[in-house]
C-alpha cells in the first residue's frame, strides 16, 4: 500500500492490507501445507493451519483466494463496515477483494466506476475492493472512523481511568501474543483436587 492510501488506518489494518498471504511460514518451514491463510488483527501477523488454536480471545481472520486475488469474509470482517464494497459470493459465502484489482481495463467515462480506481463495478456498488475503500476514505480520517466498527472504535473513546494508570490492551488482556511461540498449544489439564481429610 502507498502512504496515502494508509492515512488514518490502523495498524492492524495495513498490515492486513499489505501482507503477502499464501507464503510459506517461517515459524513451521518443515510443516505441510504451511502457507499463510491466516490473520490475527490483535497481534497484526500472519498465521498458517499450524500456528492455530490461536488464543481463542483473538479476532483471527480466513483469508481466501478467488481468481488469483485474496478475498475475506464480510462476515468475518467484523471491525470494517464492507458496505458499498462490491462482494461476491464464494461456497455460499459473501466476500471481497482485499487489494485493488488491476488485470481489468480502467474506465472513468464507466456507467459505475469504483470511486478509487475506475475500474467498472456492478450497479449499486462504490469499491472494487477494501483497499479502493481504505484509500479513498483515507483521504479524510474522520471518514476512515466512520468505517471502523465496535470494540476498537469504543477502546479509542474510552476516557483513562483515575490514577492516570492506561487501559491495558485487548493483546495483554488476552494472554501471549502471534509474537512469541507459534507452536500448537496442549490444552492444560485441570489439577486434581485432593480427597478431603477424615
Amino acid at each position: 500500500m502507498q502512504p496515502a492510501a494508509v492515512r488514518g488506518a490502523p495498524q492492524w489494518l495495513r498490515g492486513l492490507l499489505s501482507e503477502e498471504f499464501f507464503d510459506a511460514c517461517a515459524a513451521h518451514p518443515g510443516e505441510r501445507k504451511n502457507d499463510k491463510n491466516h490473520f490475527c488483527v490483535d497481534c497484526d501477523a500472519a498465521l498458517c493451519r499450524h500456528c492455530l488454536p490461536h488464543d481463542p480471545a483473538h479476532d483471527v481472520l480466513q483469508i481466501w483466494k478467488y481468481a488469483s486475488c485474496f478475498v475475506v469474509r464480510v462476515d468475518d470482517l467484523r471491525l470494517f463496515d464492507c458496505a458499498g464494497i462490491q462482494s461476491h459470493t464464494v461456497s455460499d459465502h459473501e466476500v471481497v477483494f482485499l487489494n485493488e484489482r488491476t488485470a481489468r481495463k480502467r474506465s472513468a467515462s464507466a456507467e459505475n466506476p469504483c470511486t478509487a480506481c475506475a475500474r467498472p463495478l456492478a450497479s449499486g456498488h462504490d469499491y472494487c475492493s477494501l483497499f479502493c475503500k481504505v484509500k479513498h476514505l483515507g483521504e479524510s480520517e474522520h471518514g476512515l472512523r466512520r468505517a471502523l466498527r465496535a470494540r476498537r472504535q469504543e477502546e479509542a473513546a474510552a476516557p483513562e481511568p483515575q490514577g492516570g494508570k492506561q487501559r491495558p490492551s485487548p493483546a495483554s488482556d488476552a494472554g501471549p501474543s502471534c509474537g512469541g511461540s507459534l507452536r500448537k498449544r496442549s490444552r492444560k489439564q485441570p489439577e486434581p483436587e485432593r480427597a478431603p481429610f477424615c
